[in-house]
């Protein structure tokens, strides 16, 4: 019987570890954002679309901060999810 419950802690333990790993993974992607919105206007612009290039390309500072929000939101949830497993 004491044998499944280490099991069951290290299970729990190891599910922790899974989502505080991945929530690293985001946050780590902060940085690199404005590079991803760079590739994101260079992209619209290659398949013609070039207005919605220049919306991003004219808001780029508030594009920037919208997505490490986001990515900051979805540490925070991997962080809940996982203490709550």
């Amino acid at each position: 019987m004491l044998c499944h419950a280490r099991w069951r802690i290290a299970g729990n333990l190891m599910t922790l570890l899974l989502f505080v790993l991945l929530a690293a993974l985001v946050l780590a992607l902060m940085p690199l954002v404005p590079e991803l919105v760079r590739l994101r206007i260079r992209f619209l612009r290659w398949i013609r679309w070039t207005s919605a290039a220049d919306v991003l390309d004219n808001h780029f500072a508030g594009w920037c901060w919208f997505y490490r929000v986001v990515l900051g939101l979805v540490a925070i949830g991997l962080l809940v999810a996982g203490w709550a497993l």
